[in-house]
């Protein structure tokens, strides 16, 4: 589920004068269990002040001594993980939140972080699939081209059972790896669920065909755990650029991953390496 600013910003901050003394402000801090502030003058946004600035100034300063006046602002409606981007790209620690314009909330980095840590898979470390979703959303509305690749490991209960879950996990681990260090930029992976992960590439089919041709090889020449065998099933759905948009986006990504995923599900019952979805129909291919 995409999770959105406004879902985790904090909406009861606290709001400090530029010359209130800071002794004051760390007070407020262990009163209100927060960890910054919008710094006012006559009515007016001049900085933000964070429990970072206050440990670092000496407590007989006023807020305008120790604050920064490099003011991040972020809209309540983007997501989590634009969020994430706009604090990566600004190195602070506070953004200020807005809904038309009007400042109705905060987010601190460390919020950010915790929310961030229940989309991330515990095992493989990757992110789970509302980070595809964001970058797809991205994608289509700046009508660039996008497929879907949706990777199935063949026979994963059999290894289950064979082997142990451990084992199983452990080489969900590596193909986790495998997928993180062999994808290039603009190219995003998630742990859909189970045995299964999700790649959205900002390629045309053939070009999406090749990258995945390539990521399969990669795969079945790689040594896993014990020297198990592993095999994976893929399949490829493609949204093209100039294709007419469906007024709910969110509705035709998720077909299009579910045609991925059917694709996928063909390539394995055919035991070949790959499937290519068109429309509700598919082509598949053989390594």
């Amino acid at each position: 589920m995409m999770r959105y600013v406004h879902d985790i910003m904090i909406k009861k901050y606290v709001v400090v004068n530029a010359v209130d003394g800071l002794r004051h402000i760390q007070s407020l801090v262990l009163e209100n269990n927060c960890e910054g502030f919008p710094v006012m003058e006559d009515n007016q946004i001049i900085g933000i002040l964070t429990y970072k600035d206050l440990l670092q100034s000496h407590p007989n300063r006023i807020a305008a001594d120790a604050m920064s006046d490099h003011i991040v602002y972020i809209d309540a409606h983007s997501s989590i993980w634009k969020a994430k981007e706009v604090f990566d790209a600004n190195h602070t620690d506070l953004l200020l939140v807005l809904d038309n314009k009007e400042l109705v909330g905060i987010i601190t980095k460390s919020l950010l972080e915790a929310e961030l840590g229940k989309h991330i898979d515990l095992l493989t470390e990757l992110p789970k699939s509302d980070f595809i979703y964001y970058n797809a959303v991205r994608f289509i509305e700046s009508n660039q081209e996008l497929s879907f690749v949706f990777f199935d490991v063949n026979n994963f209960g059999l290894i289950d059972k064979e082997y142990g879950h451990i084992t199983g996990d452990i080489i969900l681990k590596e193909l986790g790896t495998l997928f993180k260090t062999n994808l290039p930029e603009q190219t995003y992976v998630s742990r859909f669920g189970g045995d299964e992960f999700l790649v959205l590439t900002p390629y045309y089919i053939d070009k999406c065909y090749t990258f995945t041709q390539n990521l399969l090889k990669i795969i079945s020449r790689y040594k896993f755990h014990k020297n198990i065998p592993v095999s994976v099933s893929a399949g490829i759905a493609e949204r093209k650029a100039m294709q007419e948009n469906s007024q709910n986006t969110l509705r035709t990504i998720s077909n299009l991953i579910n045609l991925a995923s059917l694709a996928s599900t063909k390539a394995k019952k055919e035991k070949c390496d790959l499937c290519i979805a068109t429309n509700y129909a598919s082509r598949t291919f053989a390594g």
